[in-house]
């Protein structure tokens, strides 16, 4: 991906602010986060602040090892309805895109400018950690979410195919190399000679 004009005109000039978003295109709910500390909105979607604790780090190995990245969320449960990763376990998260994108913006004014970078993820994982009661003994949890790249590097560590238009994003719009895998058991195969 190569950066747009007006961002390397701002690189250029050494004064940018990196914006941080991440979204999520859960089953029937897209929601984003950013780490500011009031809504930020971007290409329509408003993003909800101060929730995005931890960026992550990716991690992978030589080979055919999964590029995993774990972020990490605080504050659950909270009173907004909106709040889809407070109310996770309400979704059927597996499998769900994650994008999650920097922004280049404008030190002052924090105007977007251009994208960075961006990536895209599956939710592979969730896990909750609690956190330390309060004065009134209420205690929150801090959420832990673990994403795998999507496509072939991600079957290839689950040994799933999930449907032939994701075989044939991956490969060619014309391969049919696995349309036949779920009924070839069936097949009689003749040996030898007749």
């Amino acid at each position: 991906m190569s950066l747009g004009p007006a961002v390397e005109s701002q690189l250029e000039s050494g004064q940018i602010r990196r914006l941080d978003l991440i979204r999520f295109d859960l089953p029937g709910k897209t929601v984003g986060y950013h780490r500011g500390g009031r809504p930020f909105t971007y290409n329509g979607l408003v993003y909800k602040p101060n929730r995005w604790l931890q960026t992550g780090e990716m991690s992978s190995d030589l080979g055919v090892a999964v590029t995993t990245r774990t972020i990490g969320f605080s504050n659950i449960p909270t009173a907004d309805p909106d709040d889809a990763i407070a109310q996770i376990e309400s979704y059927a998260y597996q499998n769900a895109p994650v994008i999650i994108a920097h922004l280049a913006g404008d030190p002052v004014t924090d105007e977007p400018i251009g994208i960075l970078a961006s990536s895209i993820y599956e939710i592979d994982q969730v896990r909750y950690s609690k956190g330390a009661a309060d004065a009134k003994g209420i205690r929150t949890l801090s959420i832990t979410i673990d994403l795998q790249p999507p496509g072939r590097s991600a079957r290839g560590a689950t040994l799933v195919k999930r449907s032939p238009a994701e075989q044939n994003f991956d490969n060619d719009a014309t391969d049919t190399g696995l349309e036949y895998v779920a009924v070839n058991a069936n097949w009689t195969l003749e040996w030898g000679q007749r």
